[in-house]
């Protein structure tokens, strides 16, 4: 494993931000993650594919295409350990850990890339304002021993790659994210609470009315079909503190 070289990092974002095709931006990242122990890569949204059409997300890899293939059959997303933790985290995990807390069916998909010979690997969550979530997954053979510099080398370059192709590729037809209002944040984060229609307008000084009306407003940019789901889906989408 090399040194530290803040230069190659420089040189690797530099190579990254000057391409112009999905191909070569992931060759540049290959070559700047060889150094690291890793061989594979998978970059892209962790959306449902049930609900989304494949074309209109980000999803590029060069793994083998007869594992992308099995992934795809078994709707691997839906529980691969690694994508679910990359949903929840901000910080970059191994697939070790991820298998950790992995249901049976998670275990499995986490097996099946090993089958395929990348049997260690790192995830670095990518998320942002105006976008859904997502990841850089890099894979390899062996088992790497990383410090924490150059744990945050890869993932400065896996940000610049990712927002990279993100951009290239952009905008998806739900990429910008609704925003509460402060006044709606503030209705849903007293109903969070547990406090009445009547107790938050008492709190904030309005009418009952307005606040149901407030809610309402909330529920329709969250697509929330009740008082709960409106909550989840608020503290889901970092619009009020849980």
């Amino acid at each position: 494993m090399r040194n530290y070289d803040g230069s190659a990092v420089l040189e690797a974002i530099r190579l990254i931000l000057a391409t112009h095709s999905d191909s070569a931006a992931l060759i540049a990242l290959a070559g700047f993650i060889e150094a690291y122990g890793f061989e594979k890569i998978f970059l892209g949204h962790l959306v449902n594919p049930y609900s989304v059409p494949l074309k209109d997300i980000l999803y590029l890899s060069n793994w083998p295409e007869e594992l992308k293939a099995a992934r795809k059959k078994q709707a691997a997303i839906l529980h691969d350990p690694v994508a679910i933790c990359a949903i929840r985290s901000k910080r970059p995990f191994t697939w070790a850990e991820a298998r950790a807390h992995a249901t049976r069916s998670g275990r499995r998909i986490v097996d099946l890339v090993h089958g395929f010979g990348l049997t260690h690997g790192m995830m670095f969550p990518m998320h942002a304002l105006d976008s859904v979530s997502g990841g850089v997954s890099l894979g390899g053979p062996l088992k790497t021993d990383l410090s924490p510099i150059q744990i945050r080398e890869l993932e400065i370059v896996c940000q610049a790659a990712y927002y990279h192709l993100e951009s290239m590729h952009g905008p998806f037809p739900y990429q910008k994210v609704a925003e509460l209002t402060g006044r709606e944040a503030e209705c849903v984060t007293f109903a969070a609470s547990g406090k009445s229609n009547w107790e938050i307008a008492h709190i904030l000084g309005i009418q009952e009315d307005t606040v149901k009306k407030t809610l309402r407003r909330a529920s329709n940019k969250l697509d929330a079909v009740n008082r709960t789901h409106l909550v989840a889906s608020a503290i889901a989408r970092h619009q009020i503190f849980p």
